[in-house]
């Protein structure tokens, strides 16, 4: 479980020297190549964005993949972009569809090695899957913006933002302690997270759960400023900030 977030660390650094490796030195004839690799790229990435939406459920309002440039007509400059329902978004949700990218390009570029290595399979679907890493290189890296959001995010509420982390870190905690107690081994890695995420729905619920009845049973005598610091560190969902408030342009995906 932990050496697969160190391939994901390794992954964005690969990808991000790859990208700058290509864009600042292939010219000619090769750059059309290189652009419609990017293009593929970017489609992954924005369908990364938008499939991550629904996993955590944040409502996608639209999805735009462009190959020219909306600045400079006639320019090549593949790009897009994911619009969301940003209300009651917590920090939790804005990570993982900011880094949707990077996690959904990782397991593919590995899936996509595997063909290329995998002895008995056609040539043909050999080289798809060899120039398929390529484009996953090209798009994996989250844009600034994505991790504009989540500083963002984070800043609305960082007591409940501290509180998922915690919760998170603590879940993949118990899931290692219990997989390595009882011996257990999964037959895909991508099963660890999802049993991560499974305790975080319990650890969530549990702690709610007793938090109610901490509160309840002490709240005829406790002051009114105590409970509603409860309330306010407790709650399920914040309203963000509205971005004009914030003296700038609503972020998008």
């Amino acid at each position: 479980m932990f050496e697969i977030l160190f391939w994901f660390v390794i992954f964005l650094v690969a990808s991000y020297l790859v990208r700058k490796l290509l864009m600042h030195n292939v010219r000619g004839p090769f750059r059309t190549i290189i652009n419609v690799l990017r293009y593929i790229g970017v489609m992954v990435h924005e369908l990364s964005h938008f499939t991550m939406c629904l996993l955590v459920g944040v409502k996608p309002i639209g999805i735009s993949v462009k190959l020219k440039s909306e600045i400079t007509p006639g320019q090549t400059n593949p790009h897009g972009y994911v619009r969301v329902d940003t209300h009651g978004r917590t920090f939790l949700q804005a990570a993982l569809i900011s880094l949707a990218p990077l996690i959904i390009s990782t397991w593919l570029f590995f899936w996509s090695l595997s063909i290329v290595f995998t002895e008995g399979i056609n040539p043909f679907f050999k080289i798809l899957a060899g120039f398929f890493c390529l484009t996953l290189f090209l798009g994996a890296v989250p844009s600034t913006t994505d991790f504009h959001i989540i500083s963002l995010v984070f800043k609305q509420d960082p007591r409940y933002s501290c509180y998922q982390v915690f919760l998170v870190l603590l879940s993949g905690l118990l899931t290692w302690l219990i997989l390595v107690y009882f011996e257990i081994m999964l037959m895909m890695d991508f099963f660890y997270y999802i049993l991560v995420g499974v305790g975080y729905g319990i650890l969530k619920y549990s702690f709610m759960g007793i938090g109610k009845v901490v509160y309840n049973i002490p709240a005829k005598r406790s002051s009114l400023s105590s409970r509603i610091n409860y309330k306010r560190f407790t709650r399920k969902r914040f309203k963000p900030t509205k971005p004009h408030k914030l003296g700038i342009e609503e972020a998008h995906w």
